[in-house]
């Protein structure tokens, strides 16, 4: 089963992105958490994958989310009584 799921995903994701309903693959995103993964476990990263993937991951960022409204920079109730009391 899970081969098949395997085979699937990217083909259907890719799909579903045509129509706007699902992100693109990223698969360089992918390669990132793999190489951050590989080196948390002391594995080098380059030799598994190859150097050109691992230069790919290592050149990714990914932007944090930007949040545009005013909730978020005023403080939660329970720390605004926090700073009363």
């Amino acid at each position: 089963m899970s081969l098949v799921v395997h085979i699937v995903k990217d083909p259907l994701q890719n799909k579903l992105a045509d129509w706007g309903l699902a992100p693109c693959v990223d698969h360089v995103g992918r390669d990132a958490r793999t190489v951050t993964f590989l080196r948390s476990l002391e594995l080098d990263p380059v030799e598994i994958l190859g150097a050109d993937v691992v230069a790919a991951a290592d050149g990714w960022v990914k932007p944090a989310p930007f949040y545009a409204g005013w909730r978020w920079r005023l403080p939660i109730e329970s720390q605004r009584r926090l700073a009363v009391q």
